[in-house]
């Protein structure tokens, strides 16, 4: 699969098969996130892996905080979204809800743990940064982690980024042994998607380019 068939194909995987994921293929996909590119080659990035018993008791562990502190999914925005990125979010909700009511009796199970955990995936990468980096330096995680996410679609691999799990960072960061100097930015599912199951089927809607381009000539 080419790079371009791999943007267009890909969507967020809700539902994983339980088939693992040899850690050989783990490791190439996180050979290809390694090539992203970074200012003055800092490669600020780094990746904590967890699968089997220890990702389930992490699952646990933030399943068990989520119901304690009932964090809600939003933009972590300080003042209320300008009306034309309000309208991406309700779109997407508003698209996604036909396919969670498809799940049936799995509904339950996925909105206890479907936005603040794995539901099912295999493997659970934890996307940290040295927190002695500046914001900026951000970008440079970004490039590596849609690097991995494209690996993983070329080599026949499904993935969710998980920003909220950021909520649970203390949690995280106490199950996995995440050093205090080191700031969670975000968590991938990874594994092979349940292509039958309905949530699946979802995919967001993109802006045409009129939205997000200007041309100055």
């Amino acid at each position: 699969m080419d790079a371009l068939a791999a943007m267009q194909q890909r969507r967020s995987a809700r539902v994983f098969l339980k088939k693992p994921v040899s850690r050989a293929l783990v490791e190439e996909v996180l050979a290809c996130a390694g090539l992203a590119p970074s200012a003055i080659n800092l490669q600020p990035w780094e990746y904590v892996i967890t699968y089997g018993e220890e990702k389930e008791r992490l699952t646990r562990r933030i399943i068990q905080a989520h119901g304690e502190l009932k964090v809600s999914c939003g933009p972590g925005t300080a003042s209320p979204l300008p009306e034309r990125y309000a309208n991406r979010s309700r779109g997407a909700s508003q698209g996604l809800k036909p396919h969670i009511a498809a799940l049936g009796s799995d509904f339950n199970r996925f909105i206890e743990e479907g936005s603040c955990s794995f539901y099912g995936a295999p493997i659970a990468i934890i996307v940290v940064i040295d927190k002695l980096f500046p914001h900026l330096r951000y970008l440079d995680v970004g490039l590596s982690v849609a690097y991995l996410l494209l690996a993983a679609e070329a080599k026949g691999l499904a993935t969710c980024p998980i920003g909220l799990v950021t909520a649970y960072s203390d949690e995280i960061a106490d199950v996995l042994s995440i050093p205090k100097e080191k700031e969670i930015l975000l968590a991938i599912a990874l594994g092979y998607a349940d292509e039958k199951s309905p949530i699946n089927i979802f995919k967001t809607k993109r802006e045409p380019l009129t939205e997000i381009i200007s041309w100055y000539e």
